[in-house]
Formats: structure tokens, sequence, C-alpha cells
């Protein structure tokens, strides 16, 4: 409720304070951090029916994700149908090809310009909100096939919502403050990529922490096989950061508990900060490895191994 009734009082500061182009961009930049945090805290709860016991409320929740400029459905497909069910695999994981020029594995192909990748990956990152608002979801919605999804036919309703919820989503972003505000469109636009550079940066390096980092594995495939269980693909495949924070906790939506999200992902990130003490624990037990990092050592660790791709 707090993080609506934030995003609502920045989208209103945008008219309020009309004539202070300082105040306005501000209010832009609010809304673009507090979207990512909506996304973070209750859509990705949502999309994995973890915030409620009542289906409707879950799919409902989860279009506040349309409302702040990303697909809903198409997110489902990558987060949930292909992230999830199988992490860090090649050619079947699509969040390993969602930032075009950087290498994330070494099974990507080595291109020339790869070996500057730890140098320009950060000015990627600052784009990546506007990419995914304007270019990947559209892209994914005229695919055939994605990854190992073959011979995809999206349902007429999903391509209507993809239309509707993106021309609204231009309405009440760009349309709306140029109608009602002193703001000219070049103004407009440059709040409008400033609020997406902010929430890019925000957006970007939470995502990457959790498996793009030294330590977690991309094993091989054999025939499409792994030869491993789920669970402790799971576990070999995803790293927490700062999981005893309670400040990176509340504002990643639990993203820092990373294992135990993949782990559980139908229960809410709420109860992850309990779960970690008690994976951590089986894993000494049982001679597992757990991986964590502080989360400044982690987005360090995070250059370090793009640094490593940028190799051949």
């Amino acid at each position: 409720v707090g993080l609506i009734a934030f995003y609502l009082i920045a989208y209103y500061s945008i008219f309020r304070f009309n004539g202070n182009f300082f105040a306005q961009l501000t209010g832009f930049i609010l809304l673009g951090l507090t979207g990512v945090l909506i996304v973070f805290n209750i859509v990705h709860d949502a999309s994995h029916h973890a915030v409620s016991k009542n289906r409707k409320v879950n799919q409902y929740l989860s279009l506040l994700g349309d409302l702040v400029g990303i697909n809903t459905y198409i997110w489902d497909i990558r987060h949930n149908v292909q992230h999830h069910s199988f992490t860090n695999i090649p050619d079947a994981d699509i969040i390993i090809d969602s930032v075009p020029l950087i290498r994330l594995t070494r099974h990507q192909k080595h291109k020339w310009f790869h070996k500057y990748q730890a140098y320009y990956a950060p000015v990627l990152y600052m784009f990546y909100s506007f990419y995914w608002m304007a270019v990947i979801d559209f892209n994914l919605f005229l695919k055939k096939n994605i990854c190992n999804l073959k011979n995809i036919k999206h349902p007429n309703k999903e391509w209507i919502k993809l239309i509707a919820f993106k021309l609204f989503y231009v309405l009440y972003t760009i349309v709306l403050p140029l109608m009602f505000t002193d703001l000219t469109l070049g103004q407009v636009l440059v709040c409008f990529f400033t609020m997406h550079i902010a929430a890019g940066i925000l957006l970007s390096t939470i995502a990457v922490l959790g498996h793009f980092v030294e330590g977690p594995e991309f094993p091989d495939t054999v025939n499409g096989d792994i030869n491993n269980s789920w669970a402790e693909h799971e576990l070999e495949t995803t790293i927490d950061f700062s999981p005893d924070s309670k400040l990176i906790n509340f504002l990643t939506g639990g993203l820092n508990t990373h294992i135990a999200h993949h782990l559980f992902p139908k229960i809410c990130h709420t109860h992850y900060r309990a779960i970690t003490p008690i994976i951590e624990k089986y894993c000494v037990n049982n001679q597992k490895v757990y991986k964590k990092e502080k989360i400044l050592f982690a987005i360090a660790s995070h250059f370090k191994y793009l640094q490593g791709l940028s190799k051949k």
C-alpha cells in the first residue's frame, strides 16, 4: 500500500510543482525508482502466486507490472517458465540473452567488442528499463520460438493487453505531463529518459547479482540433460547477497535471499530471511556449498565476472 501510494504521490508531484523543472524531474525519478520497487516487492511475488492464496488476487496485483511499463504475460514466460525451470542453462534460460552486447556465460559466442564489456556494461544497464519497456516485450511477442519453447501462439487477448497497457503507460508518463504542465516536449522527454535511467540502474544492479557473479555455475548439457537434481541445481547456480540486511531485503523484495526464492518460489518473500539460515545450516551439515556475498562485494564480483568473460 505504501509503495503504491508513494508512486501516486510521485506522479502527482509532477503536476503539483508545475513551473519548477527540477522538482518535476525529481518526481519523474521517484516514479521510476518506485515502479521498480513495486515490481520487486509486489509483481514478482504475485507472478509466483505468492502474495495471496486467492489466485485472482495474485493476477490482479501482477497487473501493476503492466501499469508501470512491463508486460507481465511475457514476464511469466521469461521468468517463471524458463528462468526458474532452467536456471543458468544455455538456450533454455532466456535471462542469459536478455542484455544484448554483453556476454554473460562462456557458452555464448565471443565477439571482439566483448573485451570492453566490463567498461560499457554500466551504460547499457542505465537503459535496460527503457529497453525492456520498449523493445523486449514486443520482440518476444513477435517470436515463434523463445529458447526451448517452440511454435508459440500468443492469445489475442494478450496482444490487446500488450498494446493497451503500453499506450496507457505512454499516455500518463508523456502525453498528460505535456498537456497539463508547462513542460516542453524536450523537457518531458528529458524527464522520461532520466526516470528510466534511474530505474535501469536499480533494476539491473539487483537483477545481475543473483547469478552473474563469481560463484554460481553454468553447467554444460548432454543431449539437453544435466547430471543433477533440480534442487541441487538451483543451489549451485544461485547466490545470496547481504541476506542478513533487513533494508536490502525490503528494497529488493527478497531478491537478495535469492537461493530461498529459487528453492521456494511460491512462498512470499517476507519469509525468506527466516528460511535462509535453515538452508545455510543444511548446506553445512550436508557438505553443500552455500554461496553468499556482501552487496558491494557482489557488485565488484559482477564486473570481475564480466572481465573474465571478456576473453575468449
